[in-house]
């Protein structure tokens, strides 16, 4: 299903992992946001949960949106089956000028490496504003794809994860960021 408001495309998509709302402004992704499995109102869609499962056709997206939803949810399951590191799926990041620093140095953290908040403040030339990074990841418009689940406390702990720490954990282990699930407790 999807919809348009105010030239943003949206279309949900589900796999494994649970439910995702892709938007789309053009030929950009501009959001992504996972909801999880726990909903029973969401109801499974035609896609097999498997790394090369194709997009369903959504006829109500429009334009460029199509090519790019498609290429999103293959670099999407490919990723989340650990077969994929990097996202070249054309983005565009929406929010303030402190914010898109954030998200653009959080792009840049290794697959299976961690930074902490403090790291983030310093790669964008503010090294007092920790708590403005984790503020700022929580807003996270592109979640996966901007990986702010690479981003730990200065003690090495998991701190904080828009999504719950649990999934956040799973990441990072899908990654070999962590051992397993129980390290960063």
């Amino acid at each position: 299903m999807a919809k348009q408001v105010k030239g943003i495309q949206t279309v949900c998509h589900r796999n494994m992992w649970g439910q995702w709302t892709f938007s789309f402004e053009g030929r950009f992704l501009c959001g992504l946001q996972f909801a999880g499995a726990e909903d029973s109102a969401i109801v499974p869609s035609s896609v097999k949960a498997c790394a090369y499962a194709a997009a369903e056709q959504d006829s109500a997206l429009k334009g460029a949106a199509v090519k790019t939803y498609r290429t999103a949810v293959q670099e999407l399951n490919l990723y989340l089956a650990g077969k994929l590191q990097e996202f070249s799926v054309p983005i565009q990041i929406p929010g303030t000028d402190f914010q898109i620093q954030v998200f653009e140095a959080v792009r840049n953290i290794p697959y299976g490496k961690t930074w902490t908040y403090k790291q983030v403040a310093e790669a964008i030339g503010h090294p007092k504003a920790e708590r403005a990074v984790g503020n700022a990841l929580h807003n996270n418009p592109l979640q996966v794809i901007i990986p702010c689940h690479r981003v730990v406390t200065s003690r090495g702990k998991i701190g904080g994860y828009a999504l719950g720490t649990d999934l956040k954990r799973r990441l990072l282990c899908m990654e070999g960021a962590i051992q397993n699930e129980l390290d960063l407790e």
